[in-house]
């Protein structure tokens, strides 16, 4: 979009804010035209008056806070407020791009929050924040959410032995209380989602399937839009997002509409992320540079030979574990449904014991 045409469309959204000024979709439009713009200072004051005053949290406002601490160096608040966007929604993948961001900036490793994103993103985000990471799929994320996976009524068992072994992962849960919705087993679904629902109370998509159980279970279509619209506020881009009929009007469908193509084609949020990733990815090249230009201050280069050695020994692990991952997948795949789940397990086991 040029600029011109984005003022004009501020001009019309501040109008419209006059009279709905918590309408969530109009105040996502206002603060992702501004970061369009490079208007920082607007998108934080902004942003920090709705993280404060409205009834709903929205992972799209703490996003934005956290994007202009970002810009002005306040890395510890970014972090603050980036991990409040995934304590809103687990499934966010902005959350886990960002958070990646202040991992590199602080020399930890990102390729797993990375690799999540990349699961959680829309099929537009996805090949794109591939090339600008180069990260995977999370494999163990990609199996636990795959609809295919999900529908099946054997692994549920595995659902079920990864929710007892796990610490308390709201995505598990959440996936376990589906598989029994989809499954008909409706009497397990509320414990299981309140459960969640104490801990992460604007999770979209525990909400969502909440919903969906009071409405195909209880028959309460009024309560169960109450969630839906919940989630709208919270984050109307999400996958759970479901506009109920009757407020089609209320939330003015066309902002809707403009929105999601806005995200679609122009795609702020992820052009911001590639152009923070490239800045850190510069730095060392930049360094590198200045080694070369004075080579009588440098010494020999053992650092840079250590370094590569230690790129193919994670590239080699990093193969050997997508491999390891790829014979589970294959166990489910030729439904060897109990041997996938000793597969699952062990793996897990692992993976909390390097934790420790």
């Amino acid at each position: 979009m040029k600029d011109y045409e984005i003022i004009g469309r501020l001009q019309e959204i501040k109008e419209r804010l006059n009279s709905r000024p918590y309408a969530p979709i109009l105040n996502i439009l206002f603060l992702t035209y501004h970061l369009m713009l490079k208007n920082y200072d607007i998108v934080e004051t902004h942003a920090e008056t709705l993280s404060m005053d409205s009834p709903t949290p929205s992972t799209f406002y703490e996003l934005f806070r956290g994007i202009s601490y970002l810009i002005k160096g306040k890395d510890i608040d970014a972090n603050i407020a980036f991990k409040y966007v995934l304590n809103i929604d687990p499934e966010n993948q902005y959350g886990y791009l960002f958070k990646g961001i202040i991992n590199l900036k602080e020399g930890k490793i990102a390729k797993e929050l990375f690799d999540k994103a990349i699961v959680l993103a829309p099929k537009y985000e996805k090949e794109i924040i591939k090339e600008i990471t180069n990260a995977e799929e999370n494999e163990k994320l990609k199996i636990i959410l795959s609809e295919e996976n999900i529908s099946r009524k054997e692994f549920i068992d595995i659902l079920e032995e990864l929710d007892k072994s796990a610490k308390f992962d709201p995505i598990i849960k959440t996936t376990l209380a589906e598989a029994y919705l989809r499954a008909g087993e409706y009497k397990k679904v509320p414990p299981i989602l309140e459960n969640v629902l104490v801990n992460y109370p604007n999770y979209p998509r525990a909400l969502y399937l909440m919903g969906r159980m009071i409405d195909e279970y209880l028959g309460n279509h009024e309560k169960a839009n109450d969630y839906f619209k919940k989630i709208i506020e919270i984050n109307p881009l999400c996958r759970f997002a479901v506009v109920p009929i009757e407020e089609d009007k209320l939330l003015k469908m066309d902002e809707l509409n403009e929105l999601k193509n806005l995200y679609k084609i122009e795609m702020p949020v992820i052009k911001f992320f590639k152009e923070e990733f490239e800045k850190l990815v510069e730095k060392p090249q930049v360094q590198e540079k200045a080694q070369k230009e004075e080579p009588q201050k440098t010494k020999p280069k053992e650092a840079e030979i250590n370094k590569n050695n230690v790129d193919d020994s994670q590239k080699e692990k990093n193969q050997s574990d997508i491999d390891e991952l790829y014979a589970g997948i294959n166990l489910l795949k030729e439904k060897k449904y109990e041997e996938a789940l000793k597969f699952f397990l062990n793996k897990l086991k692992e993976s909390q014991n390097k934790e420790k």
